[in-house]
């Protein structure tokens, strides 16, 4: 059991470095993490949004969104404290689609307005 744990918490390690690496430095805060969320291992997501067939896409802090385009996924929970927009490629992994499609992060309903 010892060493499955060590393998997930291995590939764990791998998607969150691929996805601090995904947000340019200038997007970096100081503990090296995206001030957009992360990125989390395929999980049950809350939304998926098929970027070809829009422009933007509304999702609340602490959502977790699968965004597919094509054969193409990724997953990324959006952790934001300042609930800004974001641009897809900001935090897409490499080799996702380079397309112009905004992200707009508003607050949940449990941090009040």
């Amino acid at each position: 059991m010892k060493v499955s744990v060590s393998i997930l918490s291995a590939v764990a390690a791998v998607m969150l470095t691929a996805g601090a690496q995904a947000a340019t430095q200038s997007e970096l805060m100081m503990n090296g993490r995206s001030p957009h969320g992360l990125p989390v291992a395929a999980v049950k997501a809350d939304k998926v949004v098929n970027v070809k067939q829009g422009g933007f896409v509304n999702v609340d802090c602490g959502q977790i969104v699968e965004f597919r385009d094509g054969a193409k996924t990724f997953t990324w929970k959006f952790d934001s404290a300042q609930h800004r927009a974001v641009n897809l490629p900001v935090i897409a992994p490499e080799g996702f689609a380079n397309t112009n499609f905004t992200v707009y992060v508003g607050r949940n309903e449990s941090e009040g307005s």
